[in-house]
């Protein structure tokens, strides 16, 4: 008899699982609307992930590639016909920016010091102009992700608050304190966590990666720059 009760008592509490999808269905309007903005940050951040990756990714390699070609050919001129390869690459359009500076510069004719001293401040100046542009382009949408890693721990929690509020709001109208009552509200308090976290984590961690890698191209740029300033000096 008395294994008979705790078979029953254990079968019973086994077929009462909690479903998270059910839970999320049960919630109330404000852990809904929690969730819901949560869902929402973490789509816009994986979106802004997957797009980034391609957009980095394809700078570096066209970067990298477009510095080989320029090297290669050892004189502007060279590096003109290089760019035609590469018309989408970062340091392309740097590169056309102050190719048109420079040319800007030695059509005046003047003497050679006076257009070493024109090239080191137009030309440069152009460089670092067009290059914080293109460093800008691909920084574009990824404060979002810093955003979302900042506030996303926060909705969460406040999502947890509430379901735990409304769990002790359940004991007080009921009178009774047990699992029953007190499980669903503490069930989707710690999915609303999750789900804050969820999105949090990646945002971070690509945040991070991201950067990392525009600071990375961006030092590229600038010795580029240098690059292109010693060859154009040459070639007066």
């Amino acid at each position: 008899m008395k294994h008979l009760f705790f078979g029953l008592l254990l079968g019973e509490a086994g077929s009462s699982t909690l479903n998270p999808f059910d839970l999320i269905q049960q919630a109330g309007w404000v852990v809904k609307a929690v969730m819901l903005l949560l869902l929402i940050a973490s789509f816009i951040s994986w979106t802004i992930i997957f797009w980034k990756l391609f957009l980095v990714k394809k700078a570096e390699e066209d970067c990298h590639k477009f510095i080989e070609s320029f090297w290669a050919a050892g004189t502007l001129e060279g590096a003109t016909r290089a760019s035609k390869a590469f018309p989408k690459a970062p340091l392309t359009r740097v590169f056309e920016a102050g190719l048109e500076e420079f040319n800007q510069v030695t059509a005046l004719k003047l003497k050679r010091e006076d257009t070493v001293e024109l090239l080191e401040t137009n030309v440069s100046r152009t460089l670092t102009k067009v290059a914080n542009m293109e460093l800008s382009g691909l920084q574009r949408y990824i404060p979002f992700l810093a955003s979302t890693a900042g506030t996303a721990p926060f909705v969460g929690l406040f999502g947890t608050v509430w379901g735990i509020m409304t769990s002790f709001i359940n004991i007080g109208a009921t009178g009774a304190s047990n699992l029953a009552v007190v499980a669903p509200g503490i069930a989707e308090a710690l999915i609303a966590t999750a789900m804050g976290l969820f999105a949090a984590i990646p945002a971070v961690l690509f945040y991070n990666y991201f950067i990392s890698q525009i600071r990375n191209l961006g030092a590229s740029m600038q010795h580029f720059s240098s690059d292109f300033m010693n060859t154009a000096k040459r070639s007066l």
